[in-house]
């Protein structure tokens, strides 16, 4: 094997770690939320909202410092980071400890995604960046398929723990072989964005995720509920005038003016919100109400993780030729039957044929096709020089999404079967919002 060949497998791997880190967490959640059965569930789940928030928004600044420092200096520091933070989060004597190491860990997700896709993009070449895109995309896609059941046989027979030492390892392995990987060029002309935007996003965003988590216990009426809501509408409010008036924005408005930019980023949201609820739903549901173990859980996930490497091509290879809209609003379609099925049919009793399969099925797909559409149809019709910008937004957007999901998830879910249907539904008509958003999605087909 060649070395440029060594240096894209190293960096797939270990980029892959940030996507089983992701899902290692849904599985991992009820086992936390049982160790420490003293705090409240709403706090609890700012181990998974806190890392969210701040990889949502880091990603920008993070792949602007790449550009700027060198994407290799930034790729060592962010898998060093990563995987010590890993590590903090498994020795966490308590919530709040994992909470910080959760938010130490995003700097190095952050910067672990865009620095190392940057130099995935490089490690062939230009003529060959396809190819090398594609091992980076299957390698992120076994990982993500293996980890609900990965991570179900460590916490069954170790602990919530040890999972969270996986990215230890991998760590390990890039700092030891980090010689095949090519030194890359730095652009030291390259601006950092806003800062001061970058914290607004991040405050205005937790402070949205707080008042929602928090609606059903403190009740609409409560003044740190409004409280909440009024702090998240005024910091958002002016980071958005900040985004209009600074040189350098997190995020360039400008844009949004275009409809096939819009309509995606409105789809990416919903999409975002809807995938991280309902899988973090779901893994509630079979650990709870349908009382499977941790280690059945995840091998039940795995229907759902894997079907976006199933379709992921074939679909690719449809928006080529039909254009995005033509297979994103399917895509929507699916997930909202899913959603529907879940809540028409999902009761008491364990029922995997009829209920389960057909459903991760149809949301499986539908994930595994939207998101992907979402990435390539944010860029289209923009300037080459404001790709890499489109494509930070649309993973920001996402995660933003997938913050609120969860957030949603937290004040609705319980014991009961019925905050789960209620759940689903809410779910439903939220991805088919997106499946609405994405009419907008209106990009040429490629020309036989």
């Amino acid at each position: 094997m060649s070395r440029e060949w060594k240096a894209l497998w190293l960096v797939s791997l270990a980029s892959a770690t940030s996507t089983l880190d992701v899902t290692l967490m849904f599985v991992a959640y009820p086992e936390i939320t049982d160790t420490f059965s003293g705090t409240p569930p709403t706090q609890v789940s700012w181990v998974i909202n806190a890392y969210n928030i701040m990889v949502a928004a880091l990603l920008i600044p993070a792949g602007r410092l790449a550009d700027r420092v060198g994407h290799r200096a930034v790729f060592m520091w962010a898998i060093t980071i990563f995987a010590t933070g890993s590590a903090a989060v498994g020795l966490a004597p308590n919530v709040p400890v994992m909470i910080a190491a959760r938010c130490f860990q995003a700097f190095g997700g952050a910067s672990l995604i865009t620095s190392g896709l940057a130099l995935v993009m490089s490690a062939l070449g230009p003529q060959r960046r396809a190819v090398a895109v594609g091992v980076w995309a299957t390698v992120a896609g076994v990982a993500a398929s293996l980890a609900p059941t990965l991570g179900g046989l460590i916490i069954e027979f170790g602990s919530w723990r040890a999972a969270f030492f996986l990215a230890v390892p991998a760590g390990v392995v890039v700092l030891v072989r980090r010689s095949l990987i090519p030194e890359s060029e730095k652009d030291e002309s390259a601006e950092l964005p806003d800062l001061i935007g970058v914290v607004l996003a991040g405050l205005g965003t937790a402070a949205l995720v707080l008042g929602i988590a928090q609606l059903n216990e403190w009740g609409l009426d409560d003044f740190r509920v409004i409280g909440a809501f009024a702090a998240a509408v005024i910091l958002l409010a002016v980071f958005l005038v900040r985004c209009r008036r600074h040189p350098s924005p997190v995020i360039d408005l400008d844009m949004f003016r275009h409809r096939v930019f819009a309509s995606t980023s409105v789809a990416a949201v919903l999409i975002g919100a809807s995938f991280f609820g309902v899988f973090f739903s779901l893994v509630q549901f079979l650990r709870g109400p349908w009382g499977y173990s941790t280690l059945a859980a995840g091998v039940l996930l795995t229907p759902l993780t894997a079907a976006p490497m199933t379709v992921g091509y074939l679909t690719g290879r449809w928006m080529e030729r039909y254009g995005h809209r033509v297979v994103m609003v399917p895509a929507a379609a699916c997930m909202t039957a899913g959603c529907l099925w879940l809540a028409l049919m999902a009761g008491v009793e364990r029922e995997l044929g009829l209920v389960w399969f057909p459903a991760a099925a149809f949301i499986g797909v539908g994930v595994g096709t939207a998101f992907p559409g979402a990435n390539s149809a944010i860029a289209y019709g923009l300037a080459p020089s404001q790709l890499g910008l489109a494509a930070g937004t649309v993973q920001t957007l996402i995660r933003i999404g997938g913050s609120v999901g969860v957030a949603i998830g937290v004040a609705m879910l319980g014991d009961e079967v019925a905050n789960y249907d209620t759940f689903y539904v809410v779910m439903a008509v939220m991805v088919g919002l997106a499946g609405f958003a994405a009419l907008g999605v209106v990009t040429r087909p490629k020309e036989n």
